[in-house]
């Protein structure tokens, strides 16, 4: 049951999604030109974009904004397991003997 009003809204996140996945081609494109970050950097850039475009698909696309707060932190479940694997990935880097 969708309105007329709430159709504007999925094309302007449309728009959103298409323009930051071409800024994420666009940073993996020119980063060794004229963006002076190293190889992480540009990764981390281009993970951040993508953690905007899921959120974004999240509450939109699959609308979460309007669902009970239990059921976000069950979809926000799995960003924090990468989130503390990839703690401790990176700390055992850090203390290798």
């Amino acid at each position: 049951m969708t309105t007329r009003a709430l159709q504007p809204r999925y094309l302007l996140i449309g728009i959103w999604l298409a323009g930051l996945m071409l800024l994420g081609v666009v940073f993996s494109e020119v980063s060794g030109g004229f963006l002076p970050l190293p190889r992480w950097g540009v990764v981390t850039l281009i993970l951040a974009l993508s953690t905007i475009k899921a959120t974004l698909v999240a509450l939109y696309y699959m609308h979460l904004q309007s669902d009970r707060k239990l059921l976000v932190l069950v979809a926000l479940a799995p960003v924090l397991l990468i989130v503390l694997a990839c703690g401790v990935i990176f700390s055992s880097r850090l203390v290798r003997l």
